[in-house]
């Protein structure tokens, strides 16, 4: 993913003081010698951390039942998915309040809640998960709801492009109707188009939100990989 400048040339000195003193402030204690954080990136101007990547990484992978995400290390390509994925869920939400759209009710934030801590074994299981990310339910809870808003967004997006016509799923059926008929054939065939055409646009439109804000990255997901575990330690 290309990196951009988040400010003009004339500000360049001005940004990188800044993100120094504030890189400062995230990775280092006060009483020294523990690594505490790090800048990851840049996102539209405010600061996306690692602790948060990590956390938001781990909710989404739970949350489509991979629960063993919950303690597992990351690597290179999930960071970099994830890292790809907190920045357009950024860019949408951004875009969503100036649209005044896509709103999130309480309701659904409480069933996704419900939802995600049923895929631990145990109560104590997902207390454990948020006390090691020193989260609780309020922050998993906006977490989801960005995620559940960006939904909502992009499927707003490709809901109507996303529609097959007739004529494309009869051409896809002459040419492998697998010894069906038209009829036996066509609910299940057009719903499979739709979603595969759904599931391509929906990742375009991610990658158009992606490029829709300022980004700079400072930290890139092979040296996060590398150092995740370096940084768990040292921050015990």
């Amino acid at each position: 993913m290309q990196s951009r400048e988040l400010n003009r040339p004339r500000r360049r000195c001005q940004g990188t003081r800044a993100l120094l003193v504030l890189g400062a402030l995230l990775v280092a204690d006060v009483a020294g010698g523990r690594v505490l954080d790090r800048v990851v990136a840049l996102v539209d101007g405010r600061v996306l951390s690692w602790s948060q990547l990590d956390f938001e990484a781990r909710v989404m992978l739970i949350d489509r039942g991979g629960v063993e995400a919950a303690t597992a290390p990351l690597d290179a390509s999930t960071i970099q998915n994830a890292l790809d994925l907190a920045i357009a869920q950024r860019a949408a939400t951004a875009e969503a309040d100036k649209l005044n759209s896509y709103p999130v009710e309480p309701a659904e934030i409480d069933q996704r809640l419900r939802t995600f801590e049923s895929r631990f074994p145990s109560a104590a299981a997902f207390q454990s998960f948020l006390k090691a990310h020193d989260a609780d339910r309020a922050s998993l809870a906006e977490v989801l709801a960005r995620a559940v808003r960006t939904e909502k967004f992009v499927e707003g997006r490709v809901r109507l492009r996303s529609q097959v016509p007739e004529s494309e799923v009869r051409k896809a059926w002459e040419a492998d109707h697998g010894g069906r008929t038209w009829e036996e054939a066509r609910g299940r065939l057009r719903e499979r188009m739709q979603r595969e055409r759904a599931y391509v646009l929906a990742r375009e439109a991610l990658a158009q939100l992606r490029s829709s804000i300022p980004v700079r990255i400072i930290a890139r997901p092979e040296e996060l990989a590398r150092e995740q575990l370096g940084l768990g330690e040292a921050a015990r």
